[in-house]
């Protein structure tokens, strides 16, 4: 004859032990994902940035697909943070450096336009392959996860994501400008040779 009350403690010893298994198990599967953020650089570095349009600070359209065959730094920043503020001057003249092979795009999170134009008045003038948007729903954050400001994202011709940077850089040093001079003449993608750096 069935015994109701011992498979009633079997049944709920079942499932008091299974559920601490269970959510043991979730923590061992999702818990070492990566985060967000650095799943979206995980693929943007083999599938490419996905596109997306952003208007400039002269409302013409600006997308990623327009700038396919240059290298692009996309910089995000605001008026109102001083490392981003700080590292504007060397990033402009990193792109005149490479007039014809690098482009910038410099999206700001500000709160007010105002403050972008205030600024760009007292910077000075803008090189033409250094583009200003205003990104005041920060839209963008969802393509490359940001987390802090600044962050920029160097991206290669073919669109794919070669490296983040996250704070402050000095873009004209004389180490920011042999990296970037390898990406444009391409040895940077050259496998090492034989017998070099194991």
């Amino acid at each position: 004859m069935w015994n109701y009350k011992a498979a009633l403690v079997v049944l709920l010893t079942a499932g008091i032990l299974s559920f601490p298994l269970y959510r043991y198990w979730e923590y061992l599967t999702k818990g070492m994902r990566p985060p967000v953020s650095t799943q979206k650089l995980n693929s943007m570095e083999i599938e490419g940035v996905p596109d997306f349009s952003i208007k400039d600070l002269n409302g013409k359209e600006v997308s990623m697909k327009d700038f396919r065959g240059k290298l692009v730094l996309v910089n995000i920043w605001a008026t109102w943070c001083a490392p981003c503020v700080k590292e504007f001057p060397s990033m402009k003249r990193l792109v005149e450096k490479f007039p014809n092979d690098l482009a910038i795009l410099a999206v700001s999170y500000d709160r007010q336009r105002e403050d972008i134009d205030a600024f760009i008045k007292a910077f000075g003038g803008i090189p033409s392959n250094f583009h200003i948007a205003w990104d005041k729903e920060k839209k963008t954050t969802e393509v490359f996860g940001t987390d802090v400001l600044p962050e920029t994202y160097i991206i290669s011709r073919e669109g794919k994501m070669i490296r983040k940077i996250a704070g402050e850089a000095t873009w004209d040093e004389p180490m920011a400008l042999e990296f970037f001079k390898e990406l444009v003449d391409g040895s940077y993608f050259k496998p090492t040779p034989p017998g070099l750096g194991h």
